[in-house]
């Protein structure tokens, strides 16, 4: 509930607000596809022959190593397309601050 007299709401913030949204999206969906799948096809029952993926066991092919790059090319699209760089207001750019600190070391008064 907002009242009259709360400040707006930050564009960082927002902005920060939904890349965490996305993530936890991204992490939960994979570790649903990971914990769900290795718990369905991880114990077959022992009569069952053992098939094998690229020499892995498949449960272990499709339900870890699939994911994994799965998860590696949406975060890292995710991390180039979504994810927004804000300038701070009230902060000093990296490279200015950097300088300054090296200027106050060198300074042996």
């Amino acid at each position: 509930m907002v009242q009259e007299h709360d400040p707006p709401v930050d564009p960082v913030f927002k902005s920060s607000l939904r890349e965490l949204k996305w993530i936890f999206v991204i992490w939960l969906v994979h570790f649903v596809w990971v914990v769900g799948y290795c718990y369905a096809f991880g114990y077959p029952p022992p009569e069952t022959p053992l098939t094998t993926v690229i020499g892995m066991p498949s449960w272990v092919f499709w339900g870890v190593f699939v994911p994994w790059i799965v998860a590696t090319l949406v975060t890292g699209w995710f991390a180039l397309t979504q994810i927004e760089d804000h300038v701070l207001p009230d902060c000093t750019s990296a490279p200015e601050a950097i300088k300054a600190e090296r200027t106050e070391g060198t300074n042996h008064e």
